[in-house]
């Protein structure tokens, strides 16, 4: 391996299979990381990496698991991160390795949180529509059936079986005790056992599938007490560096967790957010890890997507991963730009269809994947 070449004192991190976008970001902001990526892969990323590059077989766990210890050791690694966020365990300390899996286990999560003041919604996951009545019944009606692309409150058996016969239901299944109040998707990013709120994000239902819309439209108080909530939490799980994604219920008696990831963010939200503030949630981490302190930005714009679920009557409709984009300067507008572009989605047979409406124009314009980010974010 060639020696390290200078960086910021006591900082050493590893990426393992990062999209080029995120190596670069790294880099960008006064970081050296050392790389972990797959051998097809070489050309691209030599000369970013150039001497800090090892390739490896990312099919082979044990060659992988073998080649992250190996340059942890032998490099003095003190942060692993793979292409999502997640803190990579190799890195010594066995809490703060122990603590992204926490967050990552629904289960794990209740138990740690069940005697703390904000305790969690009680959830079951699973794998198959046909194991969601069983998960209802245990946990008691009305229930909250949640998938990737739709959230809905199912409040009988006989209500669930009509949910179940509709096509295009797509696995896997997160259903949950019904606590009513609006929902709030929190993203972190801690660092050195400092975390962040960087964002605020309400989820709800749409008309054809769930809708998150940035910053959300919440009272300094609601807002101040899902922070709260959010980094307590944080701090009971011991989470020491990684950005997280943690969902929130604001009930009548406070605060309820729903669920967290420890990743960058999913469904699109770190793109609302960089759309809404221009804070982008990769860089402002990897800045941190170079001795800048993360300032949580100011939305002075509304930023939101639709996620359509399948559903049948139109050519193209049905597919997955259908999304719609609307920016603006007031909720109430980026909120009416999607509720026209429902009507405006046209018939394809690209999954990764992407439409926006952006400024104060009804102009729809159809991109690649990320509204028209290159190529380099596929790898």
């Amino acid at each position: 391996m060639a020696p390290d070449r200078p960086g910021p004192p006591g900082t050493r991190l590893l990426l393992c299979f990062p999209a080029l976008s995120l190596a670069r970001k790294a880099v960008r902001s006064g970081l050296d990381p050392w790389l972990l990526a797959d051998r097809a892969h070489q050309r691209v990323f030599t000369p970013l990496a150039g001497g800090r590059l090892v390739l490896v077989d990312p099919g082979d766990e044990a060659a992988v698991a073998a080649a992250v210890a190996r340059v942890v050791r032998e490099r003095a690694i003190t942060h692993v991160l793979d292409a999502t966020g997640f803190p990579v365990a190799g890195v010594p300390g066995p809490e703060s390795a122990r603590a992204p899996h926490v967050l990552a286990d629904i289960g794990e999560l209740g138990r740690v949180l069940a005697r703390s003041r904000h305790p969690m919604v009680r959830t079951r996951v699973v794998a198959a529509a046909g194991d969601v009545p069983a998960a209802a019944a245990e946990i008691g009606w009305p229930v909250v059936v949640r998938s990737e692309c739709e959230q809905t409150v199912v409040w009988s058996a006989p209500a669930l079986e009509r949910w179940l016969a509709a096509p295009g239901r797509r696995a896997p299944f997160a259903v949950a005790e019904f606590v009513a109040g609006p929902e709030v998707v929190t993203t972190t990013l801690t660092h050195d056992g400092m975390h962040r709120v960087v964002g605020l994000t309400a989820r709800r239902p749409g008309a054809h599938g769930v809708r998150y819309l940035h910053p959300a439209p919440l009272p300094e108080s609601a807002a101040m007490a899902v922070r709260a909530a959010v980094t307590a939490m944080l701090d009971l799980v011991g989470y020491e560096f990684g950005p997280a994604e943690t969902t929130v219920v604001l009930a009548d008696d406070g605060p309820r967790i729903v669920g967290s990831r420890p990743c960058f963010g999913t469904r699109g939200i770190p793109r609302l957010i960089k759309t809404a503030t221009g804070f982008d949630v990769q860089t402002e981490l990897f800045r941190a890890l170079a001795g800048v302190p993360v300032h949580p930005p100011v939305p002075r714009w509304f930023a939101a997507v639709e996620f359509f679920r399948p559903f049948a009557g139109r050519p193209g409709d049905g597919l997955p991963g259908l999304r719609v984009l609307a920016e603006g300067a007031t909720p109430e507008a980026v909120e009416a730009r999607l509720d026209a572009a429902r009507d405006s989605v046209p018939p394809t047979r690209n999954d990764d269809c992407y439409v926006r409406f952006a400024g104060n124009t009804v102009r729809v314009e159809v991109s690649g994947i990320e509204d028209g980010m290159d190529w380099e974010q596929r790898l």
